[in-house]
């Protein structure tokens, strides 16, 4: 079946929309490494694509205990609603952020990669 103008147009779009959607978005691979994520997911914390996809997302969480638990729970057929979870910035900083996720399985069950994102935890004064 050949795309049509339509059909490349739409994956245009879809591909703008996820890139610049406000939500951060990203996808691991089985060994916990930063297949592709959005500029709402690495900008907040101060890095460049280059500097996030492509590292172990373990990199970028202040508490290990907490991303071992959420892989844990991906890799099990959980899925995460609003998880808190804080994020180390490039500059040494943390910002608490919540995390919606579930894992995306192939047709024999194996993982693949999950569907995550990530927002700002709100600030209260």
């Amino acid at each position: 079946m050949e795309a049509t103008t339509t059909d490349v147009r739409t994956e245009e779009f879809m591909l703008d929309y996820l890139d610049n959607a406000n939500a951060g978005l990203h996808w691991v691979d089985g060994e916990a490494t930063i297949i592709w994520a959005n500029k709402a997911d690495y900008e907040p914390l101060g890095y460049t694509k280059d500097e996030y996809v492509g590292h172990k997302i373990t990199e970028f969480h202040a508490d290990q205990d907490v991303i071992g638990d959420i892989l844990e729970r991906l890799l099990g057929g959980q899925s995460l609603y609003n998880y808190k979870a804080r994020l180390l910035c490039k500059d040494g900083s943390t910002l608490s952020v919540l995390i919606a996720s579930s894992g995306l399985f192939g047709d024999s069950g194996d993982f693949v990669h999950p569907r995550c994102f990530t927002i700002a935890e709100p600030t209260t004064t």
